[in-house]
Parts: C-alpha cells; sequence; structure tokens
C-alpha cells in the first residue's frame, strides 16, 4: 500500500462532471509512485484545478484508485478534492466515470434482468446469492418493479472465485431460466451443479474493481455507488433526488 503523505477527507453532497485536461504522466510522477511501490503502474494522469497538483489512476490489482500528486512527484495526496464553491466532488467523478466504464462492457445478455414493462429508472447491482441483504431486496422485486425501476444484476460472490457461492452464480448462469433459477437460489432451493461459459469470473473483477467490497452494491447508470441494501421507497426517492440535481 502507498505511504499516506496527506490526505483531504471531506464530505460532499453534490457529484457532477468536470472538465479535466489529459495527459501523459510524466517521468517524475512515475519516479515518485515506483519509490514508493517499484510495481504499480500509473494508467492516467489529468490536470486538476489546483497548480502543481495532477489526478492520477493507480492499477493496484483491484483496479484503478484515484489520487493526487505534486508536479515534481515529491507528495502524494489520497483522499476527496472537494470544489468549495460548488461542493462538487472531484475524486466522486472520477471514480464515477471508471465504475461507468466497467458496467458498459457487459451487455444486456451479459446480465441477469428483472425489468417492469415501463423502465422509468435503471440499477445495476453487484450480489451474492448467499448474502442475507441481497436476499432480501429480490424478494422485493415486484415492488421495486412496480415503482419502475429496472434491475440487472451482475454477479459479486463474496468468497471469491472457485468456492460454493461463485459455482451457485454459474449454476444460476447456465440454467435455462436465468430469473426463476436466481429466485430459486436466493430462496435456499439447492439446484443441481451445471456449467456452461458464464462471465462469473469477469463480473467478479468487475466488481473488484469498482471498489465493490460488500453486497448488495448498487452502481447508477452514471456509475455512482450505493453501498448496500435500499428499501423499495427508499431507493426511488434516492433515485429521483439524484435525477433532479
Amino acid at each position: 500500500m502507498f505511504k499516506l503523505i496527506s490526505s483531504m477527507l471531506i464530505t460532499a453532497t453534490v457529484f457532477s462532471v468536470t472538465a479535466v485536461s489529459a495527459k501523459e504522466p510524466t517521468i517524475e510522477v512515475v519516479a515518485g509512485i515506483k519509490s514508493l511501490a517499484p510495481t504499480a503502474v500509473v494508467s492516467s494522469m489529468e490536470s486538476t484545478p489546483i497548480k502543481g497538483v495532477s489526478e492520477i489512476v493507480i492499477e493496484t490489482g483491484r483496479g484503478g484508485e484515484v489520487y493526487y500528486i505534486s508536479s515534481d512527484g515529491k507528495y502524494l495526496l489520497n483522499g476527496n478534492m472537494i470544489d468549495t464553491s460548488s461542493r462538487e466532488d472531484l475524486t466522486e467523478n472520477k471514480k464515477s466515470g471508471i465504475r461507468k466504464d466497467l458496467i458498459a462492457q457487459f451487455g444486456k445478455k451479459q446480465r441477469v434482468n428483472f425489468y417492469p414493462d415501463e423502465i422509468k429508472h435503471h440499477i445495476t447491482v453487484f450480489t451474492d446469492i448467499d448474502c442475507g441483504y441481497c436476499r432480501k431486496m429480490h424478494n422485493e422485486m415486484a415492488e421495486y418493479n412496480k415503482l419502475g425501476i429496472g434491475i440487472s444484476y451482475l454477479f459479486f460472490p463474496r468468497s471469491g472465485l472457485n468456492t460454493p457461492s461463485f459455482d451457485k452464480a454459474v449454476t444460476v448462469w447456465c440454467a435455462e431460466d436465468q430469473q426463476e433459477a436466481l429466485t430459486n437460489a436466493k430462496n435456499g432451493i439447492a439446484m443441481e451443479s451445471n456449467k456452461c461459459d458464464n462471465p462469473i469470473k469477469d463480473h467478479y473483477m468487475a466488481g473488484q474493481s469498482a471498489g465493490v467490497n460488500g453486497t448488495p452494491a448498487i452502481v447508477l447508470d452514471s456509475g455512482q455507488l450505493l453501498p448496500g441494501y435500499l428499501p423499495p421507497q427508499q431507493l426511488l426517492d434516492r433515485l429521483k433526488m439524484m435525477a433532479a440535481k
């Protein structure tokens, strides 16, 4: 893990997109990072509103982590950068963009979808078949759909790859009726193991890269992450509030 030279941990309530200038990581910045973590890879570098400070994304093996670094590479900052005038969280903007790109790689046929006749809001949920709150959320699917919320599932077995939870996800994916199989699995109904070509590993790796460390994890189409379970009406209220910003 990188040695944290300084931190800026501030909360904000508004998230929006800010234009930044992308550029190749400089020799000084790469050297500074390598001095802390020789195997680290700086995948991108962009300017920030602060003169002499750049935003960088470092590949950590669990996806890209956002940091800030001085132009001479001597000072690494970890935390959220906030525009105090607009209360805009510039760091969350970047992380949301990363998540949005991760989610976009999975088309409709690479997810298990539960959609109402008319979708007013759409979310992607990283789910674990053996997660209690994931089961609670799924058992309320009819209510989410009734409120116009369409849900696309990606699998995130918290126990990791090649574990019983992972195998259950594969079995669900390989079922003739994925929706029925997922509902049965979340209700604790044992199913005969089944295997086929599947994206479960890709789902799991995308979740890690997106910063998912628990389930259910809700990702909006904008890339914003809402960790944890939210009841149907509370989720709708949150979605409406965010859409109005």
